[in-house]
């Protein structure tokens, strides 16, 4: 090919449109610069999202621990007890209702059963073995009570000089027989609530305390 054809398909080479460069180099200085500020602020972003979950973990379960703490200095714990005296004469016995734990106790619910079926004062439970109802009671009502720390409350108490020494007796020996139970749901002031059952000395927590009979006198 002589000189003259070569110099025409080069200049025919010269004129044909070529590709584009890749976005990359027609970038300007400025474009890159403001794309790795953005690539950067976006980890930043992300890294900021992660430091704000977890410190949002910790701290609800630090609020969760100190709440754990706070229940746990105000825990109240009810128990029940008996206390009989047998002086000739002045025979009495008590059942008494106690607070033992480390902060207050609201009793909310009170239950009474004799053989599984609830009895709704102890006027009635006592007349079980005095069906005369010649006799006299003292007792408390215990539903709505608040019960301080170590504070006890008579729930009913039976006297000789009240009732005959074979009433007294025989309602002590119906209360230890296991016939008779009584079943107390109470809460602390944070409202966990509890329910104890007198007759296997039994503590539950339990969600919340049922309201107790509208026409009970317990």
């Amino acid at each position: 090919m002589s000189d003259e054809a070569e110099d025409k398909a080069g200049a025919a080479r010269d004129r044909e449109p070529q590709p584009a460069p890749p976005r990359e180099e027609r970038m300007t200085r400025a474009e890159r610069v403001f794309v790795r500020i953005n690539v950067v602020q976006t980890v930043l972003a992300v890294a900021g999202v992660f430091t704000g979950a977890v410190a949002l973990y910790a701290a609800l379960n630090e609020s969760a621990a100190v709440r754990r703490q706070s229940e746990a200095a105000v825990w109240p714990h009810i128990r029940v007890t008996d206390l009989n005296y047998g002086v000739p004469g002045e025979e009495r016995f008590d059942i008494i209702v106690g607070n033992r734990g480390i902060g207050p106790a609201r009793i909310k619910q009170v239950k009474l059963t004799v053989d599984g079926q609830e009895y709704l004062s102890w006027y009635d439970v006592v007349s079980l073995v005095d069906q005369d109802g010649e006799f006299g009671i003292s007792n408390n009502v215990l539903s709505d009570a608040v019960l301080s720390a170590n504070e006890d409350i008579i729930a009913v108490s039976l006297d000789a000089r009240f009732a005959s020494k074979e009433t007294t007796l025989a309602f002590r020996d119906l209360a230890r027989s296991g016939r008779a139970n009584l079943e107390i749901c109470y809460c602390s002031v944070f409202e966990s609530c509890w329910r104890l059952n007198a007759q296997d000395r039994s503590t539950a927590q339990v969600d919340r305390c049922q309201p107790s009979n509208p026409e009970s006198e317990l």
